[in-house]
């Protein structure tokens, strides 16, 4: 990848930035910008659109949600004219490079039944976890009656 600074030998310049478009998403994407052609266009590649997560009554965000851009595309390169942009900032915190670059590879699909591990929790059978259980809730000092 080369870097955003505009070289004569390379035809091409990628970047990731984000970009915020004229109807107000905000997009993070490989950006690729043909240095040989039309400058009205670029070229997004994995675009995705960034979501705020909050918590309720929060003034900070709790993290952000990335989804495809284009949800019912099977393309992942897209054409976007300058005049639908607002601006585009270059991503250069390796948190937010190393997030896109794990969403692209990844993908959004998720296995359904993924193998369970120890590292996921704590494991344990069912008559084993009824027993504890029932001690945490029948036992005489879980009571929230009055002891007489």
């Amino acid at each position: 990848m080369t870097s955003s600074k505009s070289n004569s030998k390379e035809p091409y310049d990628e970047f990731i930035a984000t970009i915020k478009l004229v109807t107000g998403e905000e997009i993070l994407t490989k950006v690729i910008v043909n240095n040989d052609a039309n400058e009205d266009q670029i070229i997004l590649d994995h675009p995705l659109i960034c979501h705020e997560v909050r918590s309720h009554g929060a003034n900070v965000p709790m993290g952000y949600k990335f989804e495809p851009w284009m949800k019912m595309s099977d393309e992942d390169t897209f054409i976007l004219n300058m005049n639908n942009i607002i601006t585009i900032s270059e991503i250069k915190d390796n948190m937010v490079l190393g997030t896109y670059n794990d969403v692209v590879q990844k993908g959004f699909s998720r296995d359904p039944n993924p193998e369970i591990t120890r590292d996921m929790g704590y494991l344990n059978s069912v008559n084993r976890s009824r027993t504890i259980i029932e001690k945490l809730y029948k036992g005489e000092d879980a009571s929230k009656e009055p002891k007489s």
